[in-house]
């Protein structure tokens, strides 16, 4: 079946987000007087939401791994990453806005699935100049499943009524392989990213080379 809708992960797939997890990793870190990750050490706390990204930040610096200490950490690491005050330090992966724009104009339907929360999912977007290209978000707190549970991915398909079988998501991790493949929904995986290695036997070294993975 012609795909119609491409649905993108966030973190790893669009943007370079290292730089922002660090900061807002380190928020937590610093409520428990541990010392702060690197943008380096942030690419390893990537890939299932806020909650986990402290636990491996606690675990990388020998911290607290209770569930109180849990708890304080992810309510710094939301406020840190949400705060308004503080600028997007992420970038958008090369050829990101033009690529969006060709699919869009070949009258794909785009959208975003993301472990993220909501409201740093869209501050992202938003503050790299792509919120508009995309007609769903749906973050890591926006329902009560996440990647790679595969209903994560069928919330983002419903509002724009289409099937399964006429979707692909692009993602560079195995959650998002996974949350594809148990959706019914083709997957198109990128080297470039956080993620662990995906299943699939070829993978996208660019993101500029999603069109001609399509058959655009």
């Amino acid at each position: 079946m012609t795909i119609k809708t491409v649905i993108f992960d966030l973190d790893g797939t669009l943007v370079d987000s290292a730089a922002d997890i660090a900061f807002a990793a380190n928020a937590a870190l610093a409520g428990e007087g541990l010392d702060p990750v690197t943008s380096e050490d942030a690419a390893r706390l990537i890939g299932d939401g806020a909650r986990k990204a402290v636990e491996r930040a606690f675990s990388l610096r020998s911290g607290p791994l209770d569930q109180d200490a849990i708890d304080r950490g992810a309510r710094a690491f939301a406020r840190a990453y949400v705060d308004p005050d503080q600028p997007v330090l992420g970038q958008l992966y090369p050829r990101v806005p033009e690529t969006l724009t060709r699919l869009a104009a070949a009258g794909l339907r785009l959208g975003v699935c993301t472990n993220k929360p909501q409201a740093a999912a869209h501050r992202t977007l938003t503050a790299l100049g792509i919120r508009d290209q995309f007609l769903v978000l749906v973050g890591g707190d926006r329902i009560p499943f996440r990647k790679p549970d595969p209903r994560h991915l069928l919330a983002c398909l419903e509002p724009l009524g289409v099937t399964p079988a006429s979707a692909a998501l692009v993602g560079d991790s195995r959650n998002d392989e996974q949350a594809a493949r148990g959706a019914g929904v083709r997957f198109i995986g990128v080297s470039y990213g956080y993620g662990r290695p995906c299943g699939v036997a070829s993978l996208l070294d660019r993101f500029a080379d999603i069109p001609e993975a399509l058959g655009l």
